[in-house]
């Protein structure tokens, strides 16, 4: 039996290389991996990097999808399901919008793949599979460590991606986290962080919880554990671990060398319609930047804009804030109303949305708001966001604030980051706006 992995892009444009900054390995693809039995044979293809090969002799081909790719594994699929091949479905977008991805699979899975990945398998082998599986809420990861020889030969950046947890306790209404885990909450078994870091053989890493603070006492063990490795990660974070001097010394001494923090807005009234409470009780947006600064820490600051009364003083703001502060990165991003939030139910209920299924809608690209916010419509807001990216990556405030000998500076490692990082985003900037979803390839 041999099975088919599939990582699909976002989109493709036309004699134009795939965003650089979004090839990394994808994680889930080497949880799978690993937890399938020994005697699959086991095959991948990234639509990011490579051509997909419809005509593979595959048994089961197995594509994850979030939101922003669901058009284009739904255009793969479609090209298997020619050629008579079973289609297993799963990841964010297959249990946010659970009914739809049927359409376009013989099978779904909801919910995250361990302790029902290797059932489906063996229904398959015996005839026997079901349309829809789904996981419970909590599930066993120990022992389970991410089968990165699945990645052998493919050109990735040079970044490893690590799991310590998953879930969030938080509820903010733009985020999908919450409508995928609920409020499950739960971290990785440290001696598995640890076997997981040395067997990737990298030094670089980043730690993709959506954050890793969440439980104070277990974040001060995993900074424990990872400095005897020598190694390098950058991590998401709230706003609170500014008032928290001790544990910014942990991550520091465990070699973090940065944090992404979503400081979303200054507008009190968005952070209390976001429900996004960590911000509402950690104010002191400055506070916190000049107390993490103290510990070497580079930042990378979220924003978000699309709130009712939000307007283009608001995007100065941040960026008068973000220059001042010499933020590592920035983002100016606008409200996506992604399946199965709170702020997709909202803006459904108020008329808002453009488009219901707006990531299927022809002629929907990258960057694109799908919704009219209030005092700046959808077509200003998008402009907004993609003037306000190339205000921030121009060559003066690369410049500029790469004088943080604080942070962005402080060594000649951390200088490399701050150079590539902020190079490679400034020519993605041009590349992501105005990505169509989707190939259509015609396969």
């Amino acid at each position: 039996m041999q099975i088919l992995f599939i990582q699909p892009a976002v989109g493709k444009k036309a004699h134009t290389p795939y965003t650089k900054t979004w090839q990394m390995e994808p994680l889930a693809i080497a949880v799978l991996s690993a937890i399938t039995p020994p005697h699959i044979e086991k095959i991948f293809f990234d639509d990011r990097i490579e051509e997909i090969p419809y005509d593979h002799p595959a048994d089961l081909v197995a594509i994850t999808l979030e939101t922003y790719t669901a058009r284009r594994a739904y255009e793969i699929a479609a090209g298997f399901r020619k050629r008579g091949k079973t289609i297993v479905m799963g990841g964010f977008h297959a249990t946010l919008a659970t009914q739809e991805v049927m359409q376009h699979a013989d099978v779904v899975v909801t919910g995250q793949a361990e302790g029902i990945w290797q059932q489906l398998l063996e229904d398959f082998a015996t005839g026997k599979l079901k349309k829809l599986y789904q996981s419970k809420q909590t599930v066993e990861t120990t022992g389970i460590i991410p089968d990165r020889k699945i990645f052998q030969h493919k050109k990735y950046l040079p970044i490893g991606l690590i799991e310590s947890s998953r879930g969030c306790t938080y509820h903010c209404e733009f985020c999908s986290v919450y409508g995928f885990y609920k409020k499950c909450y739960h971290s990785r078994n440290l001696n598995d962080i640890v076997t997981d870091i040395k067997q990737s053989g990298k030094k670089f890493f980043f730690i993709v919880d959506d954050n890793i603070a969440l439980d104070r006492e277990k974040t001060l063990a995993f900074c424990e554990a990872l400095k005897p490795l020598k190694i390098n990660w950058f991590g998401q974070v709230s706003i609170h671990i500014g008032n928290d001097p001790q544990l910014l010394k942990a991550m520091h001494e465990s070699g973090c060398i940065g944090v992404l923090i979503g400081f979303e807005s200054f507008r009190k009234e968005n952070i209390r319609q976001m429900d996004k409470k960590v911000n509402e009780r950690n104010t002191d947006y400055q506070m916190a930047i000049d107390n993490i600064r103290k510990h070497r820490l580079m930042i990378y600051g979220t924003f978000v804009f699309g709130y009712e009364n939000d307007t283009q003083e608001d995007f100065d703001q941040v960026l008068a804030f973000a220059r001042k502060n010499k933020l590592f990165m920035n983002a100016f991003n606008h409200l996506v109303p992604f399946p199965g939030t709170p702020m997709y139910e909202r803006f459904k209920a108020e008329g808002k949305l453009l488009h219901e299924n707006w990531w299927l809608m022809d002629g929907y690209t990258f960057g694109k708001a799908v919704f009219n916010p209030g005092i700046l419509n959808a077509e200003q807001l998008t402009h907004l966001c993609y003037t306000y990216r190339k205000k921030f990556f121009t060559w003066s405030s690369i410049l500029k604030r790469s004088t943080d000998l604080k942070a962005n500076l402080s060594s000649v490692k951390k200088a490399m980051v701050y150079f590539m990082a902020n190079l490679s985003s400034r020519k993605d900037v041009e590349i992501r706006q105005g990505l169509p979803l989707g190939k259509n390839d015609n396969q």
